[in-house]
């Protein structure tokens, strides 16, 4: 209780609230009781930019009908981009493995068996891979079950183990409905773009709030999705179709509706 009584008055300081008593009975007791379930960081953040506002226009706090509704605008356009920035990462991080696989068998693999992950090049990271992963060995495993255990850092180094291997795929000449793609030409010039996708879906995927621009993160993940023949606009229209269905049927089938 302590902890939710420090927070409920921190986000009254930013708030700045000229008679915060005024919203007993429309919203204060629910904001409060929030804080156990909604995420802080955002929590905090929608209150200061609510805060702003209501500096900005002193009249706007006679106009709210109900506190919390109105704070929850600003906290879910941030709980809304988190989602969304999962989603793109997700995306990308499928696209990209699963890309992997089928080049390094193409590339590396005896006649027939998709064994690229056996070379000695790799043997120490296969070897680190099985004792993480309590394995003794890799047999019945394909290079898409094999990366898929692989942390993205690792990924990231097959790909510099590798770069002449996926190098045409990231710099070479490519066109999407007729606009040319940006090039990642350099295996530092990836490494930029790949570290800043790697840091931002640590902090996404731990729930805190990712410090990149999302503006650029986006723009990168785009462009390396369709350098990897990977649509995500038809990707996010199926996604939100599927999501919309699955929450109707809860509605509708969920016993505890009844």
């Amino acid at each position: 209780m302590e902890l939710e009584n420090e927070v409920f008055n921190r986000i009254l300081k930013h708030l700045a609230l000229k008679n915060p008593h005024a919203f007993k009975n429309k919203g204060l007791d629910k904001l409060k009781k929030s804080i156990s379930v909604l995420h802080y960081d955002y929590l905090i953040g929608a209150s200061k930019e609510l805060g702003i506002v209501l500096q900005k226009y002193p009249n706007k706090e006679n106009e709210i009908n109900n506190l919390f509704d109105f704070l929850m605008h600003f906290y879910n356009k941030r709980t809304k981009t988190h989602h969304m920035l999962f989603l793109w990462i997700h995306f990308f991080e499928t696209a990209l493995r699963s890309k992997m696989a089928v080049i390094l068998a193409q590339k590396h693999s005896s006649k027939d068996i998709d064994d690229w992950f056996l070379s000695k090049k790799l043997s120490h990271k296969i070897e680190r891979l099985k004792h993480t992963h309590h394995l003794k060995s890799l047999e019945g495993y394909n290079g898409f079950q094999v990366l898929n255990l692989f942390t993205l850092g690792a990924l990231e180094t097959i790909i510099k183990m590798h770069w002449s291997d996926f190098k045409p795929l990231f710099a070479d000449y490519k066109t999407y409905n007729e606009h040319v793609l940006p090039a990642y030409g350099t295996w530092d010039h990836f490494l930029k773009a790949f570290s800043l996708i790697r840091k931002a879906r640590n902090d996404l995927f731990h729930n805190n709030p990712s410090k990149i621009k999302t503006s650029s993160l986006v723009k990168n993940i785009e462009i390396l999705l369709l350098r990897l023949d990977f649509n995500p606009k038809d990707a996010f229209h199926n996604t939100l179709k599927l999501d919309q269905t699955m929450a109707f049927k809860m509605i509708q089938e969920n016993a505890w509706t009844r």
